[in-house]
C-alpha cells in the first residue's frame, strides 16, 4: 500500500512499531500501517490515483526550518560521556542511546528531537 500525508505523521502500533511519514513524501508500507495512517488523515495512492490535495512545498520548507533543534551542550556532554563509557545497557540494538539512560545521565527528561539531534551531532563531528 502506498500512502502520502499532507503533514508529518507518526503511526505507532500496539506491537511497538513506529512509522514516520514526511509531509508530501509517498511511502510503501504494509496494509495494517496504511489503514492506521488513513485513519489519521493520510491518503492512499494507487496507480490511477493522484493526490487530491496539492502540497505547497514552501509551507513544508518553512516548517522544516522552524523545527530545527538547538543543541543542548549539557546533553551533548552527557551523551559523549555515555559513549566513552560504552555500557551496552545504555544503548539500543541500533546503537542509539536509550531514552531512560539519557534522562538519567542529564537529570531531566529530554525530548526525542533534542536527544536525536545531539546524538547525530556527536556522530557527525
Amino acid at each position: 500500500m502506498k500512502i502520502v500525508s499532507s503533514e508529518d505523521l507518526r503511526i505507532t502500533t500496539l506491537g511497538g512499531t513506529a512509522v514516520l511519514f514526511d509531509a508530501g513524501v509517498p511511502r510503501e508500507i504494509s496494509d495494517e500501517i496504511g489503514l492506521l495512517a488513513i485513519q489519521q488523515g493520510a491518503k492512499e495512492l494507487t496507480d490511477a490515483a493522484v493526490v487530491e490535495e496539492e502540497i505547497d512545498v514552501s509551507v513544508v520548507e518553512e516548517v522544516a526550518v522552524e523545527e530545527t533543534v538547538q543543541l543542548d551542550s549539557e546533553l551533548v556532554t552527557a551523551l559523549e560521556k555515555m559513549m566513552d563509557e560504552g555500557d551496552p545497557d545504555n544503548f539500543k540494538t541500533d546503537g542509539y542511546p536509550k531514552a531512560a539512560a539519557v534522562n538519567k545521565a542529564v537529570g531531566r527528561t529530554v525530548n526525542t528531537d533534542a536527544r536525536e539531534a545531539a546524538w547525530e551531532s556527536i556522530l557527525n563531528s
